[in-house]
């Protein structure tokens, strides 16, 4: 049992570390294109992806605060899953995290051979029982933080997404059956690509950068935060077993 959790554990810990390092990266990239381009706000730094705005002749982005916290936010839980997945990967790699198994032949009355093999249930390469515990803490806490970042870039994400459906409407002057298409029938992938071509910056020298596709970047993002979220739950309930797996052993 306690093999087959640490074979898990190493490959979920790796699996947090490539989506969390994802989405900071994707994340920085829409930031860096959109920072100022979205920043139009006269009282305060609105140049974020996340939480736009559809004023009354223009788009703004949403507060900078925002593009801290999916840029930045995943560093801690980034540190953790580094610590516990090189551990738990050089553990099951150098086979240290194997059960040690003996096997005695015993000789009956009758001529035949019975072997008994037997499994100790703790050795010297095995992980302490007091383990499991601490663990358990960290990651059922870096499961609600996973959650919680996860919840805002989705809520982020589609109220942009709602905002510039109505920004696109007054663009393209839309009337009639078209409202309802812009509103009702094109993705927030069809949105984001109206965006790219006619929200640009008023300043030359941040219009020559080019062009990003907004909307893959963030779906990749988006994907990513909530594999992210999974693993971490996934590796609370391996800890939270083998926490009372292993009960009767810290006694």
């Amino acid at each position: 049992m306690s093999y087959r959790a640490e074979k898990q554990l190493a490959i979920l810990y790796p699996t947090v570390i490539c989506t969390s390092i994802i989405c900071c990266i994707t994340s920085t990239v829409a930031w860096n294109h959109w920072k100022y381009v979205l920043n139009i706000c006269p009282l305060s730094n609105c140049g974020c992806f996340l939480y736009g705005r559809s004023t009354y002749n223009m788009f703004e982005g949403g507060h900078i605060s925002y593009c801290y916290f999916t840029t930045y936010g995943l560093i801690i839980p980034l540190i953790f899953s580094i610590f516990y997945g090189i551990y738990h990967v050089y553990r099951v790699c150098m086979g240290s995290a194997k059960r040690k198994t003996a096997a005695t032949a015993i000789r009956q009355r009758s001529g035949d051979m019975i072997v008994v093999t037997s499994e100790t249930d703790l050795n010297q390469s095995s992980i302490s029982p007091h383990y499991w515990t601490p663990s358990s803490v960290v990651s059922c806490v870096m499961t609600i933080y996973a959650l919680v970042f996860a919840s805002i870039f989705t809520d982020g994400f589609e109220t942009t997404c709602k905002a510039y459906r109505e920004t696109l409407i007054k663009e393209i002057q839309g009337s009639g059956n078209i409202v309802p298409v812009v509103k009702a029938r094109l993705s927030c992938s069809a949105i984001f690509d109206f965006m790219d071509y006619l929200v640009e910056s008023t300043k030359w020298e941040h219009r020559r950068y080019g062009r990003i596709n907004t909307a893959v970047c963030l779906y990749i993002a988006l994907v990513s935060a909530w594999i992210m979220v999974i693993s971490w739950a996934w590796i609370s309930v391996v800890n939270i077993l083998n926490v009372r797996r292993t009960r009767s052993l810290r006694m």
